[in-house]
């Protein structure tokens, strides 16, 4: 089996950003929304606070009572149950796994009174999860920052290709050659914002390995 293909096994996209990960401590959800076949979680990670990041309905629905939920302290504030707040640059170990917060913030993505749509300040995450030897990028919301080169060499990078509120598909191409992952798996797309013609445009354009991943569900 190809480096690509160990990277991606058990690597799920349900749509937008979110994805469903099997790993050696259970299942893991990272921004889950619009969740249509939701098997029960071990472990949630949510980048930030955004309707289509941090969907409560699709949290509670996937939660148990072993179920642990993992994000900014403005999401985790708003649940109930085992959860973890973390900082960017925070390192925490959740049974067999370790999940590293990484900053996620808009450089040059302003919003109509010219604020990033993505503030720095506001504490916003990507996540690099490690599952054994296999490291996974998720990088949340963001343009191109200087932190991402903190994922240098994962299994495989989870980028955002839509414009506008996150990097294009150039921009991502440019953060998939400083992490030079295994796999580079484009998001933020289909669903909310972004279209398929930007995960190609990635694709075409990354100097690394890319899968346009189908649709789970």
């Amino acid at each position: 089996m190809t480096t690509v293909l160990r990277g991606l096994k058990g690597v799920e996209w349900l749509g937008h950003a979110s994805f469903r990960i099997e790993t050696r401590a259970g299942i893991v959800y990272i921004d889950p929304y619009r969740v249509d076949d939701p098997a029960p979680a071990d472990l949630i990670l949510i980048t930030h606070d955004h309707f289509d990041h941090f969907s409560r309905e699709d949290v509670v629905r996937l939660a148990g009572r072993r179920t642990t939920a993992i994000g900014p302290a403005t999401v985790t504030e708003q649940l109930k149950g085992r959860t973890v707040s973390i900082r960017p640059g925070e390192t925490i170990e959740v049974d067999e796994l370790e999940v590293q917060a990484l900053p996620a913030y808009n450089t040059n993505k302003l919003d109509s009174s010219g604020r990033p749509f993505h503030a720095r300040e506001a504490g916003w995450l990507g996540f690099v999860l490690r599952d054994g030897a296999r490291r996974i990028y998720h990088s949340g919301d963001t343009d191109v920052i200087p932190e991402m080169d903190q994922a240098a060499g994962v299994d495989v990078a989870l980028l955002p290709v839509s414009g506008t509120y996150v990097m294009s598909p150039l921009e991502a191409a440019e953060a998939a050659r400083r992490i030079d992952p295994a796999v580079a798996v484009p998001m933020h797309w289909g669903t909310v914002i972004g279209s398929e013609a930007d995960a190609k445009a990635f694709a075409d354009a990354a100097p690394v390995a890319v899968e346009i991943l189908e649709r789970v569900g």
